[in-house]
């Protein structure tokens, strides 16, 4: 048991980018004493995933000024930025190892800055097991301990990739297949003249090659996906201007199309259909590209909208994107780097990297450790073979967490003290990110947020969207816990 004798009034668990701007906001946002206890599994908050790469090739995805953890404030990364890099524009994409940093640079400025009484106690431990009682939570670690609190938040970020479910013949468990190029070290056992097949073709696998190439790589790579689609690049200077509809215009537009609320006494909103979206997005692209601007003026207006545009679909409609759009709004949504979308050209202009439309349907390995893949390439009936030496999974998170993800997550399941959503994405919750129990009720004392809302919100894995739910979070937390709110103030910083 802790040697505290009163119980924590929030404890989070993880310290990933969720986990840290969550306690950010609750130590920035508290006016009464506050005790939150952060457990991270590593040894380091901030990081997580996405963040711990030790690579300076590995760039954020989002220009640095736009990365702020606080939304009225976007542009506070990129002073803390210039103060080792002063010629740091706004719209540079520096290292993510620097982002990593960064939060845990803000999270020790907001402790120190927090109202009396606040307090936050970090701890390396890893969560095996949570169980409420009278109102309260108790957390079990690895290491036997247990901490009792008010409330607690699951920010495990994103669970590994999940294996391809084909015949593998061996290869598995062999240290020619590497199931997530996160893992530390996870390529190191890749000679430098090896082929490699690499599985998914989004960012994951552009990272992967870009980890392969800095650790002096020089053989072939192969990277497959359902549609071979690569991420596009972000531009390097804006392609000329143009205002696309808000959240009223689209709406406007959808109903142009031939929507109407329900007919009976309740109100409804609007549904959203697919294919009426799809064609409002078509059309705003050609007045896009007539007005002298890019399509990604387009699909950048779109990203303060998506959520509720989400919310508007119904579950058929859900599916319908999932499985013919999702794919293509990926590569269109979350883009490159310049600078390294210019390196992927280069290697695959000489033939060092092959990007293919195909489907993977089974491996063997044999005695020598050649792996033998059986490959059907999109719109084709007959298999190809290809060998390489190592196969990386870049396939992106497991989407059912509760089967094959966190094992917190599966044992809280197996209780029936949580469940996936409908689209088996994520965890289902109500509005304000509070887990749903197998009946569907919430005691209102396990919360998430982040990538395990994916199901919900869609967008829900970049920090503009995580830092909006941390905040939100943060303040439903504390009038929950009758703690009041500070009025906003200017951030650290």
């Amino acid at each position: 048991m802790q040697g505290h004798s009163s119980p924590w009034d929030v404890a989070i668990v993880g310290g990933g980018a969720s986990g840290t701007l969550l306690a950010i906001h609750l130590l920035k946002q508290a006016r009464a004493p506050l005790r939150v206890l952060l457990l991270e599994r590593g040894r380091s908050v901030g990081q997580g995933l996405a963040y711990s790469t030790r690579s300076q090739r590995h760039l954020l995805n989002v220009p640095a000024g736009r990365m702020g953890a606080f939304m009225e404030d976007p542009e506070h990364f990129l002073r803390a930025v210039r103060r080792q890099a002063p010629d740091t524009a706004p719209g540079d994409f520096v290292p993510r190892q620097r982002y990593g940093q960064y939060l845990a640079e803000v999270l020790e400025e907001t402790r120190a800055r927090a109202a009396p009484g606040v307090r936050l106690e970090t701890r390396s431990a890893q969560v095996v097991s949570m169980r409420e009682h009278g109102g309260l939570v108790t957390l079990t670690t690895g290491d036997g301990a247990e901490h009792v609190a008010r409330r607690a938040v699951l920010a495990l970020g994103n669970a590994d990739p999940a294996d391809l479910r084909v015949e593998d013949g061996g290869l598995y468990a062999s240290p020619h297949y590497h199931r997530s190029p996160w893992v530390p070290d996870a390529l190191a056992g890749i000679g430098a003249k090896d082929a490699v097949l690499l599985i998914g073709t989004g960012l994951t696998m552009v990272d992967a090659v870009l980890s392969l190439e800095e650790q002096g790589h020089t053989g072939p790579m192969y990277a497959l996906s359902r549609h071979g689609l690569l991420p596009h690049r972000h531009l390097r200077a804006s392609a000329g201007t143009y205002d696309s509809p808000g959240i009223r215009d689209v709406l406007r537009a959808l109903r142009r199309e031939g929507l109407r609320p329900q007919d009976d006494a309740t109100p409804h909103p609007i549904p959203v259909r697919v294919r009426a979206l799809l064609r409002v997005l078509r059309r705003e692209v050609r007045r896009a590209t007539d007005a002298g601007a890019s399509w990604r003026a387009v699909v950048d207006a779109l990203r303060p909208v998506t959520v509720p545009l989400w919310q508007r679909l119904s579950d058929v409609e859900r599916r319908r994107f999932l499985r013919h759009l999702r794919s293509y709004w990926d590569v269109h949504r979350h883009r490159m780097a310049p600078g390294v979308a210019e390196g992927l050209a280069q290697l695959m202009e000489t033939g060092r990297l092959t990007v293919r439309a195909a489907r993977v349907r089974g491996f063997r390995l044999d005695d020598t450790g050649t792996v033998h893949a059986r490959i059907l390439p999109r719109g084709e009936d007959r298999e190809e073979h290809l060998q390489v030496r190592h196969v990386v999974n870049c396939t992106g998170p497991e989407g059912t967490v509760t089967r094959h993800g966190h094992p917190l997550l599966k044992r809280l399941a197996d209780e029936g003290r949580l469940r996936p959503d409908m689209l088996g994405m994520g965890l289902d919750t109500d509005s304000h990110g509070a887990l749903l129990d197998a009946s569907g009720r919430t005691g209102g004392l396990l919360y998430t947020l982040g990538p395990l809302r994916r199901g919900e919100l869609w967008e829900t894995t970049a920090v503009p969207e995580i830092r909006a739910q941390a905040r939100a979070l943060a303040d439903h937390l504390l009038a929950r816990l009758n703690h009041g709110l500070l009025p906003p103030r200017r951030s650290a910083g």
